[in-house]
C-alpha cells in the first residue's frame, strides 16, 4: 500500500510538471443538484453531465454560508466567513480583507491573464479589480429580462414565477457573458500567458427568464411534487431562508418548469463555451470548475423557496473538476468545501498556495486518497424578531450525518441521519442511542474558528446594542 501511494504522488506532481495549464471557472448562481448527473433525470443537462463524465463530480460539496456575497468571498479568499466576517451582501471581499490574496489575483500574480465575466463577485459594486486583466458584467440587451429584473426589484411581492423570453437568449446577460469568454478564449488561444477565465452565471437566480424552447423542455404537469414526510422536531429558527414572508408561488409546477428551465438555458450556454474549447484545442491543457454558490430550496419543508437556510438543499451544491490532470468518470463522497477550490485549483496549475488558506486541496480525493478532514462545514444567520438579534447556525456534515446548533444550542439542535433521511425531516438530537454521534458533531463543531463582526455588518448580535 505505501508503495501505491507512493506512486499515485510521484504520478499526480509528474502531471503537475511542464505548460501551465489553463483554468476555466464557471460558477453558477442558485444551482442545487437538481442536474442529471446527480440522479435528476427529468432535468434536461446534458453538457454539464457530459462534464461530469469526463471528470470527477463531488456529490457532497457544501457552501460555506449559503448566500451569495458571503459564499463567494469565502470561496474566492480560501477562507472561511468566520474568518472573513462577510455575512451580507454588500461587503466586498477587499473591504473585509484588505491585504488578502483573492483567487484570480493569485493566478494573475502567476503570469496569467485573468479576465472575468458576469457573477464571479457578487455583483460589480462589490468585484475586485486588483483580480483581474479584464473583467465585464453587462445590463444585458434583451428588452424581456430586463424587465423582469426591474418588476422584481422595483417594489414587486417578491413571490417566484417565471418569465418566458421570445428571443434566443443570445442578448440576455448569461449569453452576452458567455460569448465574450468564447472571444476572449479565441483572442488568447495563441498567448504565451495562461489563462484564468471566470464565467459566471446570473440563471436560475430570480427572476427566472429563459427562452421558450427551454420551458418547452418540461412539462408542468408531469412536475407535481411528491408528497413529504412529516417534519419531527425541527426548531423553527430552522425553517426560514431568504423568501421567508414572501407570498408563495401561484403554481408550485409552473414555478419548478421555470427554474428548470433556466438550469437548461445555462447549461447549454455552458455547451457552447466548452465548445469552443475543443474547437480551438484548448481542452487537453484546460482545468474546468463547475460549481455554484449555494443550494436552493424548491417548495420542500413546507414551503421554503431559495436559500439561506441550514438544510442541505440550501447548502448542498453541484460541484465537478474536469480537463487536464484529473482522472476521468470518478464520484467522491467525502463531504467537501467550497473553500477548497482555491488550494485545489493552485495545486492542479503547478502552483504553491498561499499558507494563511482554511480549505484544503481535493487533488488527494480525487486520487482516491483521504483527505485530512472528513467533513464539511457551514454558517447562517438568521434573524429573530423576538430577541431583535441575530441567531448563529453552524453545521458540520459528517459522512453519515449532519449535525446543527442554533446560538450555541440554546435556539435548537438538529441532527439528521442521512441514510435513512436524506431529506432531512427527523430530527433526532434528543435521542439517547445518538449520543455518542452527537457528541462527536460537538466536539468538531467547537474546533471551528469563532465567528467575527465585519466592517458595519453583521451579526449584529456581535455588535453593541448602540449598532445594532
Amino acid at each position: 500500500m505505501r508503495l501505491l501511494s507512493v506512486c499515485v504522488v510521484l504520478l499526480c506532481a509528474a502531471s503537475l510538471s511542464g505548460a501551465p495549464r489553463n483554468v476555466l471557472f464557471v460558477v453558477v448562481d442558485d444551482l442545487n443538484t437538481d442536474l442529471g448527473c446527480y440522479g435528476a433525470k427529468r432535468v434536461h443537462t446534458p453538457h454539464i453531465d457530459r462534464l461530469a463524465a469526463e471528470g470527477v463530480r463531488f456529490d457532497r460539496a457544501h457552501s460555506q454560508y449559503p448566500l451569495c456575497n458571503p459564499s463567494r468571498v469565502s470561496f474566492l479568499t480560501g477562507r472561511r466567513p468566520e474568518t472573513t466576517g462577510v455575512y451580507v451582501l454588500n461587503t466586498p471581499a477587499r473591504k473585509a480583507l484588505p491585504e488578502t490574496v483573492t483567487l484570480p489575483q493569485f493566478f494573475r500574480q502567476n503570469g496569467y491573464f485573468t479576465a472575468g465575466a458576469g457573477k464571479i463577485f457578487h455583483n460589480r459594486a462589490t468585484n475586485d479589480v486588483e483580480s483581474w486583466d479584464f473583467y465585464e458584467d453587462l445590463e444585458g440587451e434583451d428588452a424581456q429580462e430586463k424587465a423582469a429584473i426591474s418588476a422584481r426589484y422595483g417594489g414587486g411581492d417578491g413571490r417566484p414565477r417565471g418569465h418566458v423570453l421570445d428571443g434566443d437568449g443570445s442578448k440576455t446577460r448569461d449569453g452576452i457573458n458567455s460569448t465574450t469568454i468564447k472571444r476572449l478564449l479565441a483572442e488568447r488561444a495563441a498567448d504565451q500567458r495562461p489563462l484564468f477565465l471566470a464565467l459566471g452565471f446570473h440563471k436560475p437566480h430570480l427572476p427566472w427568464t429563459a427562452p421558450k424552447k427551454f420551458f418547452d423542455l418540461y412539462s408542468a404537469q408531469s412536475l407535481l411534487p411528491s408528497p413529504e414526510p412529516k417534519m419531527v422536531d425541527i426548531p423553527a429558527v430552522a425553517l426560514q431562508t431568504e423568501l421567508t414572508g414572501f407570498a408563495q408561488p401561484d403554481s408550485v409546477p409552473e414555478a419548478l418548469q421555470a427554474y428548470y428551465a433556466c438550469v437548461s438555458f445555462i447549461d447549454d450556454l455552458l455547451g457552447s463555451v466548452l465548445a469552443e474549447l475543443d474547437r480551438l484545442q484548448l481542452r487537453e491543457n484546460t482545468v474546468v470548475v463547475f460549481f455554484s454558490d449555494h443550494g436552493f430550496h424548491l417548495g420542500d419543508h413546507g414551503g421554503l423557496w431559495a436559500k439561506l437556510s441550514a438544510f442541505e438543499r440550501s447548502t448542498r451544491v453541484p460541484l465537478i473538476i474536469a480537463g487536464a490532470g484529473v482522472p476521468a468518470g470518478k464520484k467522491v463522497s467525502t463531504p467537501v468545501e467550497l473553500c477548497d477550490l482555491y488550494p485545489t485549483l493552485a495545486q492542479l496549475s503547478g502552483l504553491a498556495a498561499p499558507a494563511d488558506l482554511e480549505g484544503l486541496s481535493l487533488v488527494p480525493a480525487m486520487n482516491g486518497q483521504p483527505l485530512a478532514r472528513n467533513y464539511a462545514a457551514s454558517m447562517v444567520y438568521h434573524y429573530d424578531t423576538s430577541s431583535q438579534r441575530d441567531i448563529l447556525g453552524r453545521k458540520i456534515i459528517g459522512q453519515e450525518w449532519r449535525y446543527t446548533e442554533w446560538d450555541q444550542g440554546n435556539a435548537g439542535k438538529e441532527l439528521y441521519l442521512k441514510r435513512n433521511d436524506p431529506g432531512e425531516y427527523q430530527n433526532r438530537a434528543s435521542e439517547v442511542s445518538l449520543a455518542s454521534t452527537l457528541a462527536t458533531a460537538r466536539t468538531e463543531l467547537q474546533r471551528l474558528p469563532q465567528p467575527k463582526p465585519g466592517p458595519a455588518n453583521r451579526p449584529r448580535a456581535l455588535l453593541p446594542k448602540s449598532n445594532k
